[in-house]
């Protein structure tokens, strides 16, 4: 059974969720005899258990439940279970058990095996999923923190080639996301200010870590990336949750997504990466002085002693010569 234990020393949860270890990994197999096997596929929803939602393709009849373009399952091997179970615990090693939603959203019913080659509908189609899922779990009031996040490529930690992203809420607001909401609130309580705002603004001015602006987006390599190729999508509104994006800005940043990610594979081809969606928790305090944002990783190299060994990084392709390939490469 998945459970939250708190380092004694940090006072940060981890998740020890052993059942992970079962899931079920790619064996090389590819095209037509990956459809036979893939548990994603069309005509193979038995391999997974029942929907909690599907998106239709736009002219699907309102009776053709089998017509799905997203399908949203209930993770088989989750990191959170749905229910709890008392654990033993003490007041040194708090331990407690990790309960809330794990799930997967599977991005088209064809075996495809990058994003980038989904349409912008489907893109779309993807990301009305994941605003629908958002803010169903949110109304648990036990939920404290939401993400949607990507694995693409083994690499990257993909257990399964077919396209799909994953929906994890916890208990627990993570430290990443902790750290950003109480810099965001420490910002706006000294200046009044939204500290992405203003840290955009002067990414605009600068241009060079600049890769697009659309009206409504901005894409960037980060100053301190930690990463190379990194990139983060913001909207240019200040909106601290995406589970409120609007139908049509939807449509726009699956475009824009769809552009970087070209472009990532034009620069680095077939390189893995990883996507994380940061949304403010539902009902943190600190959530009006935060922006949601679109993070891109590539996994160019690994992860070593250093950055296992101390929390910090070091990132061997500078952001600026990063941003300058992604703008050539969208050129």
């Amino acid at each position: 059974m998945a459970e939250l234990r708190k380092d004694p020393i940090l006072g940060e949860w981890v998740i020890v969720a052993p059942d992970r270890a079962a899931r079920p990994f790619d064996d090389g197999h590819h095209g037509a005899v990956a459809s036979d096997l893939c548990p994603f596929c069309k005509g193979n929803e038995a391999e997974t258990p029942d929907a909690v939602l599907t998106i239709p393709y736009d002219d699907s009849p309102d009776d053709w439940a089998d017509d799905w373009a997203v399908r949203v399952v209930p993770n088989r091997y989750p990191a959170v279970a749905s229910s709890a179970t008392e654990l033993p615990t003490s007041d040194y090693f708090e331990r407690t058990p990790a309960v809330g939603y794990h799930e997967v959203i599977v991005e088209c019913p064809s075996h495809e095996k990058a994003m980038r080659e989904l349409s912008t509908d489907q893109i779309a189609r993807v990301m009305s999923a994941w605003r629908n899922r958002l803010g169903a779990v949110s109304s648990d009031d036990s939920i404290a923190h939401t993400m949607i996040f990507k694995n693409e490529g083994a690499a990257a930690g993909a257990s399964l080639e077919h396209v799909h992203s994953q929906l994890l809420a916890t208990s627990f607001v993570p430290p990443e996301i902790e750290a950003e909401l109480a810099a965001g609130q420490k910002y706006f309580d000294q200046t009044e200010s939204n500290a992405w705002t203003d840290m955009l603004d002067r990414e605009l001015a600068d241009e060079s870590r600049i890769v697009a602006v659309t009206g409504q987006h901005i894409l960037h390599c980060p100053f301190a990336s930690r990463f190379s190729g990194q990139m983060c999508l913001y909207p240019k509104a200040s909106q601290p949750g995406f589970e409120s994006t609007a139908d049509g800005d939807l449509t726009v940043l699956a475009k824009f997504l769809k552009t970087a990610l070209q472009s990532l594979d034009d620069v680095f081809p077939a390189a893995p990466f990883n996507l994380g969606l940061h949304t403010a928790p539902p009902r943190d305090a600190r959530r009006d002085s935060y922006r949601w944002h679109l993070m891109i990783t590539p996994r160019l190299t690994g992860i070593a002693g250093f950055e296992i060994g101390s929390g910090s990084w070091i990132n061997v392709v500078s952001p600026e010569d990063a941003a300058a390939r992604f703008r050539n490469a969208m050129r």
